[in-house]
């Protein structure tokens, strides 16, 4: 059965209004579109005294061995806007590092980073990787505001002054807010 000019016209007509449709929907981004934040930050070490913010949990097995090897510190750093104790409190960096290998800066961490304020009240970063004088951190996910959060936290050891220390967090990442309300409805 041979198929008319008008049956072939309207045929592609019709796919093309549909491949139109599908394109034109998977460009609007109604209900997820990835946003970028690029931030620096700063925690705040405190290994000792009053107002420490870390406590080792698990000491190494080998006392005698003075690598630490093993070792589980559980920590609860203050993020701040600035470098110094009076800074403004943006996050709490709140998980464990291990000590996961023989070097000074073998410490493999894994946190949350727990915002506060306005604007990403209650949302966090979830962070992974090796903690030593500058290296990065994995943002592996995200949750609230920062939903779906991939990136990284290239971070250094700024001041050293025993028993605390500020770390600068340089973080670059990707997250997909809500857009979408209880009614299906695109917010933006």
């Amino acid at each position: 059965m041979a198929t008319t000019p008008k049956k072939a016209l309207s045929v592609l007509l019709v796919t093309g209004f549909i491949i139109g449709f599908m394109v034109s929907l998977s460009s609007s981004c109604p209900t997820r579109c990835e946003k970028e934040i690029l931030w620096t930050l700063f925690a705040r070490q405190i290994g000792g005294g009053t107002n420490r913010n870390q406590e080792q949990s698990v000491p190494p097995v080998n006392s005698t061995d003075n690598t630490r090897f093993g070792a589980i510190v559980t920590n609860n750093w203050v993020v701040l806007d600035a470098p110094v104790p009076a800074g403004k409190i943006v996050a709490h960096a709140r998980g464990t590092h291990t000590k996961a290998g023989p070097a000074a800066g073998d410490w493999f961490t894994s946190l949350s980073i727990v915002f506060e304020g306005a604007r990403f009240n209650g949302s966090t970063f979830q962070i992974m990787g090796i903690t030593d004088i500058g290296g990065q951190w994995a943002i592996v996910g995200g949750t609230g505001e920062l939903a779906l959060a991939q990136g990284t936290i290239k971070h250094k050891a700024i001041i050293q002054a025993d028993p605390e220390n500020y770390r600068q967090l340089d973080i670059h990442a990707f997250y997909t807010p809500q857009a979408v309300s209880g009614n299906a409805i695109a917010i933006e």
